[in-house]
């Protein structure tokens, strides 16, 4: 008896534990669906799924998890996200996202990242290409983590690693509406616009808009930040966009195309700048157009792209609004070409060839009688003359009524002929017989 008992309780252990993991597993794999949406809602290519990547999303999951850890990306025995990665046999460089909170949904972590400037930039990087996800809880907290990754034997990346340092925010306590049915968060130490966009699950233009903020506001403690306005309360007048931006240390044309929410195309376009301009702090650069201001000369559209010392496909695909594969297909290589400085990449297809212009037809001039026979010669007759063919080209066949008609009009010819062949073996017959019989007599 108290051996079955022994062998249920281990059964519903097991039953347990795979549960668990089922759970575990359905979790991660909808972070990195997630993501991946959220890549191609952006014309991104998504991340190909890497189970050595995987696996140390994972393991730093279950860290976090049992060490209720936030914002480290240090792990057991002092790991980082690079050492992890290798120690589950990815060979290449790896940048990893982090994030946990009390019943965090797969879309709230998401959410967060995409609220964050320095983990935003890991979501839309187009210098990685395969990806890991992991989750785990501890019951009250669930914590999600991915990590990305660019093979060692892929190209190199056009700069310097961007992996985000750690970052630390304080935990944030929800506010509870007000009797208006209003939410205000007093701001502590440590928290930002989009930590507390990312926390109550509003968008960081929301809170822009209600507490009448710019884009770059920098909250400080003891802040009152209205996250939720009164019922029937209407919110403020949505202010003019800005339409110039100074540019700051660091800056770069994609970060301030991400931080409008423009186009990196649209600004290259409206300052007449080439993809690869270096910008300078205190250069304004015109992100939008003003209500009355006139658009530039639309430019020529760029065929063909001059491949700079670093890039890889993948980024000159990202900056033509390409996907990779119709990058491939337009030049006729394959993923694994290997890139050199000075390499032209057709980036659209090419225009196609203009037709020939064909001459109009001569029109004939009015007959003019050249003799009293012309002169009297029927207008029927002289369009029927017209209208003959002069030649037939080789090899393309005639209609039977063309036949016809052609050996109506040289049947005088052929008759002449035959009868002059016919004439010459007469002649021949009679010399033939003249000069054996003299033989004969002879």
């Amino acid at each position: 008896m108290f051996k079955k008992i022994i062998i249920g309780i281990l059964v519903c252990l097991l039953l347990l534990v795979g549960e668990a993991t089922a759970v575990q597993a359905q979790s991660a794999s909808a972070i990195f669906q997630a993501v991946n949406q959220f890549r191609s809602n952006n014309g991104l290519v998504p991340f190909q799924y890497s189970s050595a990547l995987a696996t140390a999303a994972q393991n730093q999951a279950n860290y976090m998890a049992a060490n209720t850890v936030f914002s480290s990306h240090v792990g057991a025995g002092g790991s980082t996200p690079q050492s992890r990665a290798n120690a589950a046999g990815y060979v290449g460089r790896v940048s990893e996202n982090i994030v946990g909170g009390t019943g965090m949904s797969a879309s709230s972590g998401l959410n967060w990242w995409a609220n964050s400037p320095v983990h935003y930039n890991t979501l839309i990087t187009s210098r990685y290409q395969e990806a890991g996800t992991g989750f785990a809880t501890n019951g009250n907290e669930n914590f999600y983590v991915l990590v990305v990754g660019q093979p060692s034997d892929a190209p190199p990346p056009p700069a310097a690693d961007d992996s985000p340092e750690p970052l630390f925010i304080t935990p944030i306590t929800l506010a509870q509406p007000g009797e208006d049915g209003s939410i205000v968060h007093v701001v502590q130490d440590g928290q930002a616009l989009w930590s507390l966009a990312a926390h109550y699950e509003v968008a960081l233009s929301d809170l822009l808009l209600f507490n009448s903020l710019p884009a770059n506001a920098v909250v400080q403690p003891g802040d009152h930040i209205t996250i939720r306005l009164a019922d029937g309360q209407p919110p403020p007048p949505t202010p003019t966009p800005p339409t110039m931006h100074t540019v700051l240390e660091g800056q770069s044309l994609w970060s301030i195309a991400v931080q409008y929410s423009v186009k990196l195309g649209d600004i290259l376009w409206l300052n007449g700048l080439p993809e690869d301009a270096i910008l300078q702090p205190g250069e304004q650069i015109r992100v939008r157009l003003a209500p009355d201001e006139a658009p530039p000369p639309t430019p020529t559209p760029i065929l063909y792209h001059t491949v700079r010392r670093g890039q890889t496909l993948w980024e000159v695909a990202l900056s033509y609004n390409l996907s990779l594969d119709a990058l491939l297909t337009l030049n006729n290589i394959d993923a694994n070409a290997i890139l050199q400085p000075g390499d032209l990449l057709l980036v659209r297809p090419m225009p196609p060839t203009p037709t020939p212009t064909v001459p109009p037809t001569a029109t004939l001039p009015p007959a003019t009688a050249t003799s009293t026979q012309a002169a009297t010669q029927p207008a029927t007759a002289v369009s029927a003359q017209l209208s003959q063919p002069v030649a037939t080209p080789i090899g393309i066949d005639i209609s039977e009524e063309t036949a016809v008609t052609i050996e109506a009009e040289s049947g005088v010819g052929i008759g002449r002929i035959v009868t002059g062949l016919a004439v010459g073996l007469l002649i021949i017959g009679v010399l033939a017989v003249i000069v054996l019989r003299s033989e004969l007599f002879s």
